[in-house]
C-alpha cells in the first residue's frame, strides 16, 4: 500500500496538472464578461452594471485585495465615462440611474471584500492547521450520534491510512481496528448513541501489512439541533508515545536491577552471615548426630533432633539463598496481592546483620498487620533495603549510643506506608528538595540513582514518597502505597 508521502506527492502533481486547465477556463470567462460590457457600453447604455458586478465577484476569488480594489476603481471610471459620454447630467432620470449603480457596486464591493478578508483567513487558518495536524500527528474529525454521518480530515484519512477522497464509514474505523479493541470502539458508538457530554476512546489499529498503530480519540456534542445530535473531536497517533514508555520503562527496569545488585554489594557481609549461620548449626548438628549414633547404644532419638535441625537449618539456608536471588535476577515487574508487614519482615532479615555491623539499635514497630497490597515484592524489598542502608550510612558519624533506627508501618483508611528515621546529623533544606533528582548524590562513590529509582518504582505502584529532616535531629523517609481494601475496624493505626 502506498505510504502517505507518496499520496501527497500524487496530490500536488495532480493539483499542478490542473492548474494551466483553471487558469485557461479563467481566462475564457473572463474574456466571456469583458465581451459582455463593450457589448453593453455600446448598445445597453446603463446595463453593463450586472457585468461589472460579475467582474467584480470574479476577482474576488482570482486576485488579491489589491487587485479586487484595482478592479473596483477601473469598473467606476468605465462606468462614470459610459454615463458621461451619454450625456452625463444633463437628464435627471440618467443622472438617478448612474448614482444607484454606482451605489449597488459599491455596496456589492463592500461585502466582496469582506468575503475576501474572510475566505482568506479561512484559507489561511486551514493552512496553518492542517500543518499542526501533520506535525502533532493528529487529525479532527466529527460524527452523527447515530453515525449516519461521518466526517474527518486528510489527517485523520492518513492515520487510517485511507484515501482522502473517500468518506469514512463506521465499517472502515472497525476494519482497521485491532480486533482485540473492536468491543472499546464499539462502547464509544454507544456512548454516542446516549449522547454522553464526552467519548474518550484508546485502541489500536491493525494495518493490512501487519503494523500495530495506538490511536487516542476524544470526542464532545458540537451542537444538537433537534433530532440531529453532531460530535467534534480529535484523534492522534500516539504510536511514538507508547513506544517512548516503553523504552523507558525498560531503560528503568535495567536501572533498578544494577541498583540491585549494588546494593546486594552492600549487603554482602550480612548475605555472608545469614547463609553462614544455618551452616554452622548444620554442621553442629550433623557432629552430634555422629556422636549420638556412635555410642555404644545408639540413642536414636537424640540423632533424630539432630537430624530434624539438620533439615531447619538448611530450609532456612535455601530460604536466604532464594531471597538473595530473587533480587539479584533480572525480571520485568510483577504485581501481586501481597501483605504488606510481611515484605518488611522479609527485608528485616537481609539487612540485620548491617543494622548490627554498624551498631544501630533497630526500634521495629510494625502495626500494619495482614494488610494487602498490590505491588512487586522484590521491587519494595530494593526500596526498603536502600532506605535501610542509607540510615545506617548517616550515623556512621554519629556516637555508638546514639545510633538508633525506627522502623514502623503504619495504615489509615485508604493508603499504608513505611517510615524509615534514623538518629544521624540530617540533611540540610537545600538538599532535601533534591534527593530524588536523578544523579544527585551527597555520597563521594555515589552514583545518585538509589533514591531516583526508588521513587520511580513507588510511582509505578500509584503510591508517593517523600523525606523530612531537622539538622542535628536525623532525617525521615516515608512511602506510602494504597490498599486493595478500605481500612477497616480490624486494622490498627499506628497514626
Amino acid at each position: 500500500m502506498p505510504n502517505s508521502s507518496t499520496k501527497r506527492t500524487t496530490s500536488v502533481f495532480r493539483a499542478i496538472r490542473l492548474q494551466p486547465l483553471e487558469n485557461l477556463l479563467s481566462g475564457l470567462m473572463g474574456l466571456i464578461v469583458a465581451c459582455g460590457i463593450f457589448l453593453g457600453s455600446t448598445y445597453l447604455d446603463y446595463a453593463t452594471t450586472p457585468f461589472y458586478i460579475a467582474l467584480l465577484l470574479m476577482s474576488v476569488n482570482l486576485l488579491s485585495i489589491n487587485g479586487v480594489i484595482a478592479v473596483l476603481l477601473l469598473s467606476m471610471l468605465a462606468l462614470a465615462a459610459v454615463f458621461l459620454n451619454q450625456g452625463g447630467f444633463g437628464h435627471w432620470e440618467s443622472a438617478v440611474q448612474f448614482l444607484r449603480d454606482l451605489s449597488l457596486l459599491a455596496a456589492i464591493v463592500v461585502l466582496a471584500l469582506r468575503s475576501k478578508r474572510i475566505a482568506d483567513n479561512l484559507r489561511h487558518k486551514e493552512v496553518y492547521m492542517s500543518g499542526a495536524q501533520r506535525l502533532s500527528q493528529t487529525g479532527c474529525f466529527g460524527f452523527c450520534a447515530d453515525l449516519g454521518k461521518i466526517g474527518w480530515s486528510e489527517q485523520s484519512a492518513q492515520i487510517f491510512e485511507y484515501p482522502p477522497s473517500t468518506p469514512p464509514t463506521a465499517s472502515m474505523i472497525l476494519a482497521r481496528t485491532h480486533p482485540e479493541d473492536v468491543p472499546e470502539v464499539l462502547a464509544g458508538f454507544e456512548k454516542a448513541a446516549r449522547h454522553e457530554a464526552i467519548i474518550e476512546v484508546s485502541h489500536r489499529l491493525l494495518m493490512p501489512d501487519g503494523r500495530v498503530k495506538h490511536l487516542r480519540m476524544i470526542a464532545t456534542p458540537l451542537f444538537n439541533w433537534g433530532r440531529r445530535f453532531e460530535y467534534l473531536g480529535a484523534l492522534m497517533d500516539v504510536t511514538a508515545i507508547k513506544q517512548a514508555e516503553a523504552a523507558l520503562n525498560q531503560a528503568q527496569v535495567q536501572l533498578a536491577h544494577v541498583t540491585r545488585v549494588t546494593s546486594l554489594g552492600e549487603l554482602a557481609a550480612s548475605i555472608a552471615h545469614e547463609v553462614n549461620q544455618p551452616l554452622a548449626a548444620i554442621t553442629s548438628s550433623g557432629e552430634a548426630g555422629l556422636n549420638w549414633l556412635s555410642r555404644p547404644v545408639p540413642d536414636l532419638f537424640e540423632a533424630r533432633k539432630a537430624f530434624e535441625r539438620i533439615i531447619a537449618s538448611s530450609n532456612r539456608a535455601t530460604e536466604t539463598t532464594l531471597r538473595v536471588r530473587s533480587l539479584s535476577r533480572k525480571t520485568d515487574p510483577l504485581r501481586r496481592n501481597e501483605s504488606f508487614n510481611d515484605i518488611i519482615n522479609e527485608t528485616l532479615l537481609l539487612v540485620r546483620h548491617e543494622l548490627a555491623h554498624h551498631g544501630i539499635r533497630p526500634q521495629i514497630e510494625l502495626t500494619a498487620f495482614e494488610v494487602p497490597i498490590s505491588a512487586d515484592r522484590v521491587q519494595l524489598q530494593q526500596v526498603i533495603i536502600n532506605l535501610i542502608i542509607n540510615a545506617c550510612q548517616a550515623m556512621d558519624d554519629v556516637n555508638a549510643s546514639d545510633r538508633k533506627l525506627l522502623i514502623r508501618s503504619w495504615v489509615n483508611d485508604h493508603e499504608v506506608g513505611l517510615e524509615v528515621a534514623d538518629k544521624g546529623r540530617g540533611i540540610p533544606v537545600h538538599v532535601l528538595s533534591k534527593l530524588f533528582t536523578p544523579f544527585f548524590t551527597t555520597k563521594e562513590t555515589g552514583l545518585g540513582m538509589g533514591l531516583c529509582i526508588c521513587r520511580s518504582i513507588i510511582d509505578s505502584h500509584q503510591g508517593r514518597i517523600w523525606a523530612s529532616s531537622e539538622e542535628g535531629q536525623g532525617s525521615s523517609f516515608q512511602f506510602a502505597l494504597p490498599l486493595l481494601i478500605p481500612y477497616g475496624p480490624g486494622y490498627a493505626s499506628a497514626i
